[in-house]
């Protein structure tokens, strides 16, 4: 019996030594954020949205539906075995075909994606980038891990000095840590939405360099106007912080051009309003991946990724938010698949460019290179 209790007591000792090192590990690592202050707090406030404690979508929106459907739900251990031991199909069998990018020969209006939903592009003759993430979309070492590409994009490939930031929400596969850190004094300024303002600061963000903004609120930068817009998802980068910022869409126009940047996004009547009021778009992107049924609320299936693009009164659409990270259930090529099927009824025409291509307006790429990837 002295075995088993010593046994029984060594177990214990190195279950509270795990539980003090991950509490440790969450309240000192920095990548898990700042709290607001005094003014980011009062903002936070005084906004409609926020409800005293948290953030709140302009309709009823369920993280997870708990109904019929979580019966084909995987448990945890199902789905970290379709991480790190996928399936065929689930994640690319080879290095997905890419582009070295040049950012130097980038011209206004002409654009790169950077994989997920990652851009870099130039608008004004200001250098734009938005939710650039190039390491894991993990706190952790489990999931999250970038598919293998022939050029894999990098803070090296951004240009010296980058005009904007802008930030959709703070999640993992949005908001990068190691790159912000890496940028902070290369950029000339950051807009963000309510609340991940502090994240910046305590990354080492200079406090004059940010502008956080609520949904529908609009700011000038020269030439260049920013509105952020609503979105229906939810934020937080630990246990115990979920809906304390805000999240949202941008609409970016200068004088010559209108972008549309969804950021993360259930399907919602806040499409068609955005289309109404702050529409048409020559360019819109659109969330197109990692949805499940137990998320329906906070992540658009394929269909409804198409539908939006033409509420938002798109003229051309980029599906994004899928082919990098493997953060759902579905296989790699099944959103863009299931995309440019739905969206071959609509009015608006559909770019597919491979991550680092540049492109724009009169140079639309259309090739389907997913096809010839195993």
């Amino acid at each position: 019996m002295s075995v088993i209790f010593s046994i029984l007591k060594w177990l214990l000792i190195i279950a509270v030594a795990l539980g003090v090192a991950i509490f440790a590990f969450i309240q000192l690592h920095p990548t898990f954020g700042g709290e607001p202050d005094a003014a980011s707090l009062k903002k936070i406030q005084n906004s409609p949205h926020f409800n005293g404690k948290t953030f709140d979508n302009l309709e009823i929106t369920n993280v997870e539906i708990r109904d019929g459907h979580n019966a084909e739900k995987p448990s945890i251990l199902e789905w970290l075995s379709s991480v790190t031991n996928p399936p065929p199909g689930k994640q690319p069998a080879e290095p997905l075909p890419s582009e070295k990018i040049d950012a130097a020969k980038l011209q206004n209006n002409q654009f790169i994606w950077l994989g997920h939903s990652g851009l870099l592009f130039k608008m004004d003759n200001k250098f734009i980038v938005a939710d650039p993430v190039f390491n894991r979309a993990s706190p952790i070492f489990l999931g999250g891990a970038p598919f293998p590409m022939v050029h894999t994009p990098n803070v090296a490939d951004l240009p010296g000095f980058i005009d904007i930031v802008v930030l959709s929400h703070d999640h993992y596969d949005h908001l990068d840590y190691q790159v912000m850190s890496e940028i902070k004094d290369r950029v000339g300024h950051f807009y963000v939405p309510l609340g991940v303002k502090a994240h910046l600061q305590r990354w080492g963000v200079e406090n004059n360099k940010i502008t956080e903004m609520d949904w529908y609120e609009q700011t000038q930068q020269d030439g260049l106007q920013f509105t952020l817009l609503p979105s229906r998802h939810f934020s937080g980068r630990s246990l115990r912080d979920r809906n304390r910022t805000l999240w949202g869409a941008w609409a970016i126009k200068s004088a010559d051009f209108s972008l549309y940047f969804n950021g993360d996004s259930g399907y919602g009547k806040h499409f068609k309003e955005i289309g109404e009021k702050y529409g048409p778009f020559n360019l819109a992107f659109i969330e197109n991946g990692a949805y499940n049924e137990n998320w329906a609320q906070i992540h658009m299936f394929p269909e409804q990724s198409a539908q939006a693009a033409e509420e938002v009164k798109a003229k051309v659409v980029v599906p994004i938010h899928w082919a990098k990270f493997d953060l759902a259930y579905h296989n790699w090529k099944d959103p863009i698949e299931r995309f440019t099927k739905a969206a071959a009824d609509k009015s608006y025409q559909v770019a597919t460019p491979k991550i680092g291509q540049t492109f724009d307006m009169n140079n639309l790429p259309q090739e389907k290179w997913w096809q010839s990837v195993q």
